[in-house]
């Protein structure tokens, strides 16, 4: 049953809207403004009913009061008003009275208007209640577009633009980790499926549980996560985080019947050092990921303008080698029939070593990257980046000499370092490597095999390496 307040100060009124009111409604009826403020704060009714008196109930200060309340701001007011005072009514309409009941009132009017103003109401409701639920709906529709279906982590695209619009904002820095489950194809090819969505399942809510609530947790698709922490200052608190990252996953998640724990990779790159949109930071993120797998798994990395560089890894790899017997194992050693095949880190330090060599010996040395692309401009599939690297591999070792050094830069870069050659000799080289790619490509046809060219310049003689 419905809840009616009235207030009127006549007795004889007060009877007349009872017995009008009170066979359908449940009926409250109080005399002063006082009396009204009380039963408000303990209660709300559906309607309420006030008596128009201009020299004892200033109607227009009544009801802004009431309005000004969050709670009172959708109560149904009914006026009472004798018809005399247009413009009093216009106001009353214009800050939010449903309707008005006007004298002589009879009790066929009162129930009408009542009758009324309540269905009115229901029907406002009704259809506030079909806003909300579709308001809702859609809410839901838009944020599972939004988000990987499996893991319910932001996807891609929606996580591609929040970091985007984070780093407009020149002031904010930010760590963009890309993080992976080592061999997970063997964990599916072993335990199904269903063990594997589970662990992928397990392995997201554990990196939500790691992360604050404003940072950004992404699943790029199959065993490849992305966390974007926000506003991260130093390196050591990244490593701090990755490292508390790998160790939980590695402990929380185990295999079925106890058969083994999941491995962890990462590589990171920092912004704005190493990137101020998602794209470069992803790309030097892969990179540094890149390294890792390489070299061990089971660790992380950080990015630099110059590759991944040898901060920070829970496995320590260590990489320094004393430059002489660096340069005498290029010359000496080699790798098949061509380049010194190294890790890009070892690489990166052959590269300063040989920039150093350059201020000395005046020798004209050449990088060629060589970057695998789909005729389409599209990225390869790993499938089609396995088997196109291995070409890349082969055409490089049987083209270049020993003493040459090469090694892979992201999962579809080579880079190689070409000593005592001109820039014709190195656009020979990478030409003669094309080729050889073309002849080896029967695997992979779409994917193509583009070349870059750099001189490498003389580096300040100095005792650091």
């Amino acid at each position: 049953m419905k809840d009616i307040l009235v207030v009127v100060k006549d007795t004889e009124n007060q009877k007349l809207f009872k017995e009008a009111l009170e066979e359908e409604y449940k009926v409250q009826i109080c005399t002063d403004r006082e009396q009204m403020r009380k039963i408000l704060e303990h209660k709300i009714p559906d309607v309420l009913i006030l008596e128009y008196d201009k020299v004892h109930f200033p109607i227009l200060e009544i009801i802004g009061n009431i309005k000004s309340k969050d709670e009172l701001r959708r109560l149904p007011i009914v006026v009472i008003s004798d018809g005399a005072d247009e413009e009093i009514e216009r106001k009353c309409m214009e800050i939010g009275v449903n309707d008005f009941i006007f004298r002589p009132c009879s009790k066929v009017g009162i129930l009408s208007r009542t009758r009324r103003v309540l269905e009115v109401e229901r029907l406002k409701s009704q259809i506030r209640q079909e806003i909300n639920l579709k308001n809702a709906e859609e809410a839901e529709i838009w944020d599972l577009a939004r988000r990987d279906p499996l893991t319910k982590l932001w996807n891609r695209v929606h996580t591609e633009k929040s970091i985007n619009e984070f780093l407009k904002e020149r002031r904010h820095s930010g760590a963009l980790l890309m993080i992976d489950l080592d061999e997970f194809k063997e964990i599916n090819d072993t335990y199904g499926h269903i063990v594997g969505d589970e662990i992928l399942k397990e392995f997201s809510n554990t990196l939500i549980a790691l992360t604050r609530e404003n940072d950004i947790v992404c699943r790029l698709g199959g065993d490849e996560f992305i966390v974007f922490l926000k506003n991260v200052a130093y390196q050591s608190v990244v490593s701090e985080k990755i490292e508390q990252m790998i160790v939980t996953l590695e402990k929380r998640i185990i295999l079925p019947e106890g058969k083994g724990q999941i491995r962890v990779s990462a590589g990171v790159a920092l912004a704005p050092m190493d990137g101020r949109n998602f794209n470069e930071l992803y790309q030097n993120a892969d990179r540094a990921l890149y390294y890792v797998k390489q070299n061990g798994k089971g660790s992380y990395h950080f990015y630099s303008e110059e590759g991944a560089h040898d901060t920070g890894s829970i496995k320590k790899k260590s990489t320094q080698v004393d430059l002489e017997h660096l340069r005498s194992f290029i010359q000496e050693m080699g790798y098949r029939k061509g380049a010194y095949q190294v890790e890009y880190d070892g690489f990166k330090k052959i590269y300063r070593f040989v920039a150093r060599c350059i201020g000395r010996t005046g020798q004209d040395v050449q990088t060629l990257l060589f970057t695998l692309i789909k005729a389409d401009g599209n990225s390869p599939t790993v499938t089609e980046l396995v088997f196109a690297m291995d070409n890349l591999r082969d055409a490089v070792n049987e083209s270049i000499r020993r003493g040459d050094v090469a090694t892979n830069y992201s999962s579809s870069q080579f880079v190689v370092i070409l000593m005592d050659s001109t820039i014709e000799d190195g656009l020979m080289v990478a030409n003669r490597i094309v080729e050889k790619y073309n002849e080896l490509h029967h695997y992979q046809p779409d994917v193509e095999l583009h070349f870059d060219i750099q001189t490498v310049n003389a580096a300040p003689i100095s005792d650091d390496f």
